[in-house]
């Protein structure tokens, strides 16, 4: 059988042509969603099909990613950050998180039990742009809240005071937004499921040499769980927004198998060093990201 390849960017680039449907879980909608931080990834707990389990909110995969192991060879086939992964498609009957119930959702079964030994814990699976699309995600990284408000909504937060809001446009799925390092313009896309930041090569290679502090060999987990030797370093300053962002670390990567990437421009992506610093709304509709304290 021949094999269909799919690109992600995070861990899977893929569009689906299923369309769920949504409902409110109960009256008092939008609901504040407590939230963990595990290595910097973001561990919500969620319903799925009458069960509850651990899954990482993940703003760079497209869609519901599930943890599942296959003994047989699969023709769907994805292409990571840190290889290819395969998996089978599988529909999710009801899910529910953050007072939203999902039904008749389609959903990519595949092996990512390195999250597991990363996190110390069972991850059933990943939640992607699918589900978030409809919403607009407010995260309080301090407080470790999450809360989706339905387009049109009020998403005014009791205490949070805006201090910058950025357009963003869409590469496929994932938002991307314009930062600058020294003279330097880039396109960065935002992945809530990264723990760290990721620059490609060749953008890394352009910037001055005092706006980086080198970190050699820097660890990153691939979702087979093997380990990778990556170059990293601490990026002095990062403008995006008007905001300064000091000493932020980026892993230095070559990001030319990610053709989602690629073939939009986008130079890399914001993960936890970016979001850790405050509270932050995603309005897919409007195609704003706010910046709040």
């Amino acid at each position: 059988m021949r094999k269909k390849a799919f690109d992600i960017t995070a861990w899977a680039m893929l569009l689906l042509g299923s369309f769920p449907f949504f409902s409110f879980g109960n009256n008092n909608f939008p609901q504040v969603t407590k939230f963990e931080l595990v290595r910097g990834m973001v561990v919500v707990q969620a319903e799925m099909d009458g069960k509850l389990a651990n899954f990482i909110l993940d703003t760079g995969s497209p869609m519901m990613i599930l943890n599942e192991k296959s003994e047989a060879a699969s023709a769907n086939q994805a292409a990571g950050l840190q290889g290819s992964m395969s998996g089978d498609w599988k529909t999710i009957n009801m899910f529910s998180w953050a007072g939203v119930r999902k039904f008749d959702m389609q959903a990519l079964t595949t092996d990512i039990g390195a999250l597991e030994m990363v996190t110390n814990r069972p991850i059933a699976g990943l939640i992607g742009y699918e589900f978030l699309e409809d919403f607009e995600l407010l995260m309080d990284f301090e407080h470790q809240l999450i809360t989706l408000v339905p387009q049109g909504g009020n998403s005014k937060m009791e205490g949070w005071v805006l201090k910058s809001q950025i357009p963003f446009t869409m590469a496929g799925h994932l938002p991307v937004i314009e930062a600058q390092i020294g003279d330097k313009k880039l396109r960065l896309g935002l992945d809530t499921g990264a723990n760290t930041n990721l620059l490609s090569s060749a953008s890394a290679a352009d910037l001055d040499a005092e706006l980086v502090t080198p970190v050699s060999n820097a660890g990153v987990l691939g979702m087979g769980g093997d380990s990778f030797k990556m170059m990293a370093g601490d990026v002095v300053e990062t403008s995006i927004g008007g905001l300064n962002f000091w000493n932020m670390r980026f892993v230095f990567s070559d990001i030319s198998h990610l053709r989602n990437l690629v073939d939009h421009q986008v130079d890399g992506l914001l993960g936890f060093p970016f979001f850790k610093s405050g509270k932050f709304s995603v309005n897919y509709a409007s195609q704003v990201i706010s910046i709040w304290e």
